[in-house]
């Protein structure tokens, strides 16, 4: 008789992908802290950890801070401020460059395949966006954000 042999469980490119970037906590961007359930930090699940990165992403100016300085030029966050603040370029110029910024830096997160559904509301100096976020996976959630 011969000895049952264990099912070997090998991770695929995804999970190792996963794996590589960390964990994610939950955080809330309006108070500006963590978090907490019973003084620990809570587990954000797939979807939360991607919304937090978006958030992340989009609330940061790029070449702005050095930290997120590079040497393989891929810079975090976006270039917004320009495009926001004190301009003269026409309304639907302004626009299509928010739209082609958010997406290009959006697409480069390894899980999302594509952004739609944009609107934008400029009211000085805030700029309220929102847009639907297309998974690798299939799933999709709509997204809204102040900038």
């Amino acid at each position: 008789m011969l000895p049952k042999i264990a099912e070997l469980k090998f991770k695929t490119n995804e999970q190792k992908e996963m794996d590589m970037r960390g964990r994610s906590f939950l955080f809330d961007f309006e108070k500006g802290e963590f978090v907490l359930r019973n003084g620990n930090t809570v587990l954000a699940d797939e979807i939360e950890s991607i919304q937090i990165w978006i958030e992340k992403v989009l609330l940061t100016e790029k070449y702005k801070y050095n930290i997120y300085k590079r040497d393989d030029g891929k810079e975090y966050g976006v270039m917004l401020q320009d495009l926001i603040i004190g301009t003269n370029y026409p309304r639907a110029f302004v626009e299509a460059e928010i739209r082609r910024e958010i997406k290009n830096e959006l697409t480069k997160h390894p899980r999302i395949l594509s952004i739609s559904n944009f609107s934008i509301d400029k009211r000085n100096p805030e700029l309220y966006v929102s847009f639907k976020v297309n998974l690798v996976s299939g799933n999709n959630f709509d997204k809204k954000m102040i900038i």
